[in-house]
């Protein structure tokens, strides 16, 4: 399980998700809670996310 909290989608944050979900061939959860600024970007910063290619088939990316 991977956590992330406060998470803004900036260019920075992108590139690292790209990393994990991209490297880590046994993550099964990534958890992602949304920084309280872009809570009006949540949907764009969730579709963001989720178009990321995954190495995990069994990977789920959950929001909170």
């Amino acid at each position: 399980v991977l956590e992330i909290s406060e998470y803004g989608g900036s260019f920075l944050e992108l590139k690292q998700m790209r990393h994990f979900l991209g490297k880590l061939k046994c993550l099964e959860t990534v958890k992602v809670g949304v920084d309280a600024d872009n809570e009006n970007n949540s949907e764009f910063l969730r579709a963001n996310l989720l178009a990321l290619p995954r190495l995990s088939s069994k990977c789920n990316i959950q929001f909170g």
